[in-house]
């Protein structure tokens, strides 16, 4: 059975997300061995907030050149607009993030949206070069990535900067790889000109995914902010919680790898969906067994300061059972350009979340926060699954 849910192609893929994402978890492990649970927190905290920005610069073009794109051409200039179009918005937010004292976190949006993985250029890799060329692109910028944040957390004793300097390293690198791509592309104006005017009459409905976008991230991240801002001990807290979500967060490999590689198949194929759906439920089942024993382990044996997080860890896992069960039917939605219904869904659920996360946290604690998120996201994974039958019914 096993076999014929995983082919080659997404074993390769997938590598490339377990090694990238594995190594985020693994440097997260590390700070949460390395630091205290304060210090740990903070770090979280500001990762989390990069995040977050680097969603709203992003302004959904990551999931306009996967959905929208048809033709090689197509892809080539979409992509160099918009990597224009994330760093004109960088100038123009520039006296905004200086108001707030955030100027600092800058060069990481723009970075985070543009270069880093689930960005842009990983976006246009994976329709113009195929999987193959996406995973490689995501290994390599990994690799550098976290590296420099790995020799940030060894030797520099600010934790909460760790994600934002690595990001001032390699920008200026991938902007002048991203310039020497022009030239060898050979862009010709009268073409920018003509698929300008397309990616302006796009903007529209980009905004609308930036918008969705931005309210899928901070459904997300809700939770983490909300402790942020409640909690008497808030970095204490949020290393708690973030200790058991990043383990809960590997569930989240599976959907992103199946739906990443045969995102073509879905553009060709309604039915497809459906194959996809059983691939990804029998393999989160799988997954999820594993984890709740490896949890239990590590929490014995490691990391033993985290031992009253498992009973939250569980819950955590609910929440993100319902989440990895989402992203096939979100994705169907912007590939069929039901932009103004994601954006909906996304906005109601952001603020359902919020109200729960806000009263659940002030009579349960870190338990209220995690059973808000498992009652969210269930919501939000039944309204997702009846609009996206009714879509097919349709066709």
């Amino acid at each position: 059975m096993l076999k014929n849910l995983i082919h080659k192609k997404y074993i390769f893929y997938g590598a490339s997300i377990v090694m990238t994402k594995g190594l985020e978890i693994l440097l997260l492990f590390y700070a949460a061995h390395h630091f205290s649970k304060a210090d740990y927190g903070s770090l979280e905290y500001y990762k989390k907030v990069i995040e977050v920005g680097a969603g709203f610069f992003a302004f959904g073009f990551p999931a306009l050149i996967l959905s929208y794109t048809k033709s090689f051409s197509s892809k080539i200039y979409f992509y160099f607009l918009s990597i224009l179009f994330v760093l004109i918005l960088g100038l123009v937010a520039l006296p905004f993030l200086s108001f707030f004292r955030w100027t600092i976190l800058l060069v990481p949006f723009i970075f985070y949206s543009g270069f880093f993985t689930g960005g842009i250029t990983q976006s246009y890799f994976l329709v113009s070069k195929g999987s193959n060329w996406a995973s490689t692109y995501k290994i390599a910028i990994s690799i550098l990535f976290y590296s420099f944040v790995f020799i940030l957390i060894y030797f520099y004793q600010e934790a909460k900067y760790a994600f934002v300097y690595p990001g001032y390293f390699l920008f200026p690198i991938l902007l002048l790889w991203w310039i020497n791509e022009w030239r060898k592309r050979k862009v010709h104006l009268y073409k920018i000109k003509k698929y300008w005017q397309l990616f302006r009459k796009l903007l529209g409905k980009s905004f609308t995914l930036v918008i969705s976008n931005f309210a899928d991230l901070m459904f997300l991240y809700t939770d983490i902010f909300i402790i942020k801002i409640l909690s008497e001990h808030a970095f204490t807290d949020i290393a708690n919680y973030s200790f058991a979500l990043n383990f809960g967060n590997m569930l989240m490999l599976i959907p992103l790898t199946l739906i990443q590689v045969d995102i073509e198949k879905l553009k060709k194929s309604a039915d497809y969906i459906k194959v996809l759906h059983k691939k990804i439920l029998i393999l989160l089942s799988l997954a999820a067994i594993v984890l709740v024993a490896a949890y239990a382990g590590v929490i014995q044996l490691l990391f033993t300061k985290y031992q009253q997080t498992f009973v939250l860890f569980l819950i955590i896992l609910l929440a993100k059972f319902f989440q990895a069960l989402s992203p096939l039917y979100g994705t169907y939605l912007l590939i069929v350009r039901k932009f103004k219904e994601n954006l909906l869904i996304n906005i109601t659920m952001l603020g359902l979340n919020i109200i729960l996360n806000y009263f659940m946290f002030r009579y349960f604690g870190l338990y209220g926060i995690a059973g808000a998120s498992v009652i969210s996201l269930f919501i939000r994974y039944v309204v997702l699954l009846r609009l996206n039958k009714a879509i097919l019914k349709q066709k």
